[in-house]
């Protein structure tokens, strides 16, 4: 977030440590990601990830608002938590560019729902 507010550009850098072709988010919740800006990385858990992509969130939704865009100085309090449900988790790992081992590849994570079926759910009308 430094670096964004320094040069008034936001570009990062997520990488996956290992392999993580096919795994499922429990077995991604155990990986760690190289994440930082280009000249400046480090390895962190996957929940760290999520944290740092939320503080991101947290921090550009609060310089949108029209009340603090010409302000200097200010105080933004941020809301911080390490117990990711499967749909927040998702949904932040979907805006996130996130590099694989293979050449040009990124890993592309989206929410995907089970059919009514699978649910356990009744699909016909009463």
């Amino acid at each position: 977030m430094d670096n964004w507010r320094k040069t008034n550009s936001f570009q990062y850098v997520v990488r996956v440590t290992e392999p993580i072709d096919g795994e499922s988010l429990d077995e991604l919740r155990k990986k760690y990601f190289t994440v930082g800006i280009p000249d400046k990385t480090e390895d962190i858990p996957f929940i760290d990830l999520l944290v740092v992509f939320s503080l991101i969130e947290q921090e550009h939704a609060v310089l949108k608002d029209p009340q603090y865009r010409n302000k200097k100085n200010f105080k933004v309090n941020f809301q911080v938590t390490t117990d990711w449900p499967d749909e927040q988790a998702v949904r932040l790992l979907s805006g996130i560019r996130i590099q694989t081992h293979e050449q040009d590849k990124f890993l592309r994570i989206v929410a995907t729902r089970k059919p009514a079926d699978e649910l356990g759910d009744d699909p016909s009308p009463e």
